[in-house]
């Protein structure tokens, strides 16, 4: 009697366990979801900083120094701050957070992307089961969105992954159409390029070039401030840099 006791406090405490991770991890996929949509609405205020007195746009500026997960002390916010002047106006305020604090941090996912796209191309390429270059390429992409997220302050939960994949996959296939038709020329050229090299190497400079397309797409959608016209990181430098890494793979072979 004393043992079913036992066993059925066993059995309630394992339930409770289990409810208090699952409500645990619904509260942490909340949590995150929300940061999501305070990401979004801070991006909507970024984007009207140029319109802004000087006493909101160092507003903003604290609220995007918070959102990147800088203090106070941080050497590119002092380095703002030093460069800042009262008279300053929201167009001046956006350019010296955009070259102080973020230029850094595009810097980081610029390398992030190159390096990741070509890894994973590399991959492919050595790669003899198409089922493994399946989940080979779908892990390091999802990884690939993470960091990138967490360049520009975002921890991506379940549900918040989702919703930001599906809104890179819709600005690449519809946003990202005029952006695509421009770059028509260069995408034959690399056509042609990826015909010069092996089968599988070909294949590796495909998956590459759309690895790197996904990650540029997610950077400009997480960025908090939108890319000035010609500062966006371009798809033609990383296209050379995979098409070098594949020719010397294929020159080591």
């Amino acid at each position: 009697m004393l043992g079913g006791d036992w066993l059925s406090g066993g059995w309630h405490l394992l339930g409770l366990g289990a409810i208090a991770l699952g409500t645990g991890a619904l509260l942490r996929e909340a949590w995150r979801l929300r940061r999501l949509k305070r990401h979004d609405s801070l991006r909507t205020r970024l984007a009207r900083l140029p319109e802004a007195g000087a006493g909101e746009a160092l507003d903003l500026a604290c609220v995007l120094k918070r959102q990147l997960g800088l203090d106070d002390d941080h050497p590119h916010w002092q380095a703002f701050l030093a460069a800042r002047e009262p008279h300053h106006g929201g167009a001046e305020v956006q350019q010296l957070l955009a070259h102080h604090l973020l230029a850094p941090r595009d810097r980081q996912a610029r390398r992030l992307i190159s390096r990741m796209a070509g890894e994973t191309a590399v991959m492919v390429a050595v790669s003899p089961l198409t089922l493994v270059d399946m989940f080979l390429v779908a892990w390091r992409n999802l990884a690939m969105i993470d960091r990138i997220c967490r360049l520009y302050g975002l921890e991506l939960g379940y549900a918040s992954r989702l919703r930001l994949l599906r809104n890179v996959l819709y600005n690449m296939a519809f946003a990202g159409a005029t952006e695509m038709a421009s770059e028509a020329g260069v995408e034959l050229l690399s056509l042609n390029l990826a015909g010069r090299l092996s089968a599988r190497a070909g294949q590796g400079m495909g998956v590459g070039l759309l690895s790197a397309r996904l990650g540029l797409r997610t950077q400009r959608l997480t960025r908090p401030l939108v890319f000035d016209e010609g500062e966006a990181p371009r798809m033609a430098d990383l296209r050379s840099e995979l098409w070098q890494q594949l020719r010397r793979l294929e020159k080591q072979e």
